[in-house]
């Protein structure tokens, strides 16, 4: 893929049977199947056949503390990987709080065509559906700026729970995340803040991701970090600050409500 952008959902929701059927259902009904992959595996390479008809294989990869990563399209213009972090039975440690964990890439290209609003639609849905907490679309130059060393290939500070991975051309917060940074407070002349309607909201700097560098965007985000307080925010200059974060394990996770609901955490 050329230009892509990027998903990421941090959701503290297990990965149960049926919360994996609702995550890989929603996946391949969106937009009359717009998303739904063609092929899918729980291990690189993934080649094997994906059918929509029949989903209980990929649920059982889930539920059973393996990995669903899937593509779509020759040449590929969607892929992404479901991550069950959960720890296996007599682990010496206990699981992380964020164990369900969404990751997605879309074509720059394909994403223009078939409208921006289209993929953001998509990535709020999803937010919804996993009942994550934190959840961000950019594009991935903006991504490695903000969460990859000049001598790494992976992402740093991209767990909640050890601080706010950053701020991005679009972002996510559950009502929890949102009342405890003061989200309502940023002023709107720096972002574009959105009450989603099945709860949790909706933070964006500029209309088209391809802005998303722009000095004057990294100017508003920085000042957002700095009004919100740069201790919740991990920073790529300072990969082993520790962050001030809330008390995840006291919190249950939140409740999954049908679009247009009535938002729990």
């Amino acid at each position: 893929m050329k230009n892509e952008l990027d998903m990421t959902l941090s959701s503290r929701r297990s990965l149960t049977e049926s919360v994996a059927r609702e995550q890989i259902t929603a996946l391949c009904d969106f937009g009359d199947g717009m998303m739904c992959p063609d092929k899918a595996s729980k291990y690189e390479p993934i080649r094997e056949p994906f059918d929509y008809t029949d989903i209980s294989i990929p649920i059982r990869w889930l539920a059973s503390g393996k990995d669903f990563l899937y593509r779509k399209g020759k040449p590929v213009y969607v892929e992404g990987a479901m991550w069950n972090r959960t720890h296996p039975p007599g682990s010496r440690f206990p699981s992380p709080p964020f164990s369900n964990y969404w990751t997605g890439q879309f074509d720059g290209k394909w994403a223009a065509r078939i409208g921006m609003e289209k993929v953001e639609a998509f990535v709020s849905e999803m937010f919804r559906v996993t009942g994550s907490d934190f959840g961000l679309l950019t594009t991935a130059i903006d991504r490695k700026a903000k969460n990859q060393g000049p001598m790494s290939y992976s992402y740093h500070g991209s767990d909640p729970e050890s601080g706010i991975p950053g701020l991005y051309w679009v972002n996510f917060f559950s009502d929890y995340l949102a009342e405890w940074i003061g989200l309502a407070t940023v002023p709107k002349e720096i972002a574009t803040l959105k009450r989603l309607a099945s709860g949790g909201w909706l933070l964006k700097f500029c209309e088209s991701p391809d802005n998303c560098r722009d000095i004057d965007v990294l100017q508003k985000q920085r000042s957002a970090i700095e009004w919100l307080g740069s201790d919740k925010f991990f920073d790529i200059r300072f990969p082993d600050r520790k962050l001030s974060t809330p008390d995840w394990n006291s919190m249950p996770s939140r409740g999954v409500q049908p679009a247009g609901g009535r938002p729990t955490i």
